[in-house]
């Protein structure tokens, strides 16, 4: 992408005015989340040629996506007047209004756009946008069905890339090797003191994690990497070195463990600058399946483990558009969802058995409820003071270019409650999972 950026800029220097030219590095700087630079080349586009419809839309997409809705509504004006009718206008119009809380008028919108039909991800989004409209106002059936809609499209276009059941093998694979008690007495080895051993944010998608990252990093001393590649990196180089077997995690030498623990230091360093002052936490929600090695590089790791009411998080989930991937793709319905989060939690349950974690376990429940306490409780754990920061941490949100989740749209605001037992709306929808979820409603206490 560096390279890709200095070839534009010569380009450009070559001949300053070509849209085209403009364009490209426009749309690459919002590839990259560089916002202001993204805005300013895609605008220049449209200066120089007012009817670049391409650059309209990576417009209309860059301020929807950061919720410039002001700019949003001004660009989406300006090319409603140049296009007329113009189906992505009317898309991202849509989406206006459904931001604006204006539902009937997104309604209305939206069920009159017609994409192309090989316009998959933009066709999901506008069922998806339905569908929570038809939920804010109280239609659930309607909402239910578009959510089915949107989730059938990405599934259909991607079914063959992607085999729902590898991930919950994997799952399965990790509940009976970690059922094993003899690995408590594995020996423990000397670690190179070469920086603290991180704290990781995890817990299954939808429960909270975001929240809980934009509020921590409103502290001036918390750094949060939101879902990069870190623990990735360091499980793909160990299952390199140990030949994807589990059992080589008992004979480790302090070479080895000090060079796995290098790969992933030297994966983070890629994407904070190391300040001896501050704390890192690591936020990669799905990462709890591989707490088992986590531990054992990191034996003096720090967890975060957000819980939510398992039926409100099914439900989000199958709610939501994931980037597709084997782990994601059971979202598509509640029952493979519902499945999922048994196998997840059945493994964290193993964890829990084997090891003590340094865990601070946070309700996302608690945190609306009893903002100021859970909150306090979890700093306590992080050995941090409070700052009055962490309240207005919605502030935080706005002031950064592109929240990378699908909560994108939600931590930019207050806290509110409606989330809060939402799946009863949906209840006569779960009679096939209750043999997955009520186990965990017990055990977590909900």
């Amino acid at each position: 992408f560096k390279t890709a950026v200095q070839i534009y800029k010569k380009g450009i220097e070559v001949d300053n005015r070509n849209a085209h030219a403009h364009y490209n590095l426009g749309t690459l700087y919002f590839e990259i989340n560089e916002i202001k630079n993204a805005e300013k080349h895609l605008s220049l586009a449209i200066e120089i040629s007012p009817n670049l419809k391409l650059a309209y839309i990576s417009l209309f997409e860059l301020y929807e996506k950061s919720n410039q809705l002001d700019k949003l509504k001004e660009i989406l004006e300006k090319a409603k007047n140049i296009f007329k009718e113009d189906q992505i206008a009317d898309f991202f119009l849509g989406i206006y209004h459904f931001k604006r809380k204006n539902y009937y008028e997104a309604i209305k919108i939206l069920e009159n756009v017609n994409l192309e039909k090989n316009d998959i991800r933009r066709s999901a989004f506008k069922n998806e946008i339905l569908a929570k409209s038809f939920d804010h106002l109280g239609f659930y059936n309607k909402s239910f069905k578009y959510f089915e809609e949107a989730n059938n499209l990405i599934k259909n276009s991607i079914i063959k890339k992607f085999d729902k059941n590898e991930f919950k093998n994997l799952i399965k694979k990790r509940i009976n090797y970690f059922k094993n008690p003899s690995i408590k007495n594995w020996k423990n080895l000397n670690l190179k003191k070469d920086f603290n051993d991180p704290i990781f944010l995890i817990g299954f998608p939808r429960s909270g994690t975001t929240l809980l990252d934009t509020i921590l990093r409103s502290h001036p001393l918390v750094e949060v990497l939101e879902e990069k590649p870190t623990i990735d990196k360091f499980i793909n180089h160990l299952k390199i070195k140990n030949k994807d077997n589990l059992s080589k995690l008992e004979s480790i030498d302090e070479d080895f463990i000090n060079e796995v623990r290098s790969v992933y230091f030297n994966e983070r360093n890629k994407y904070i600058k190391f300040d001896n002052h501050k704390i890192f936490i690591d936020k990669m929600p799905l990462s709890i399946i591989h707490v088992g090695e986590l531990i054992r590089f990191f034996p003096n790791a720090k967890f975060i483990f957000a819980l939510r009411n398992p039926y409100d998080v099914v439900l989000s989930c199958f709610m939501q558009n994931f980037t597709p991937n084997n782990a994601m793709i059971n979202f598509f319905n509640l029952y493979d969802t519902s499945s999922l989060y048994d196998l997840v939690m059945s493994l964290w349950e193993e964890y829990l058995k084997l090891y003590k974690p340094n865990l601070f376990t946070i309700k996302y429940e608690d945190v609306v409820n009893n903002f100021d306490n859970s909150i306090n409780e979890l700093l306590n754990f992080l050995e941090l003071d409070w700052s009055d920061n962490v309240r207005e941490y919605y502030k935080t949100a706005k002031k950064r270019d592109i929240i990378n989740t699908p909560s994108y749209n939600q931590v930019n605001m207050p806290l509110y409650k409606n989330s809060i037992s939402r799946w009863k709306n949906y209840e006569d929808k779960f009679s096939e999972c209750k043999i997955f979820l009520d186990k965990w409603v017990k055990k977590f206490n909900f």
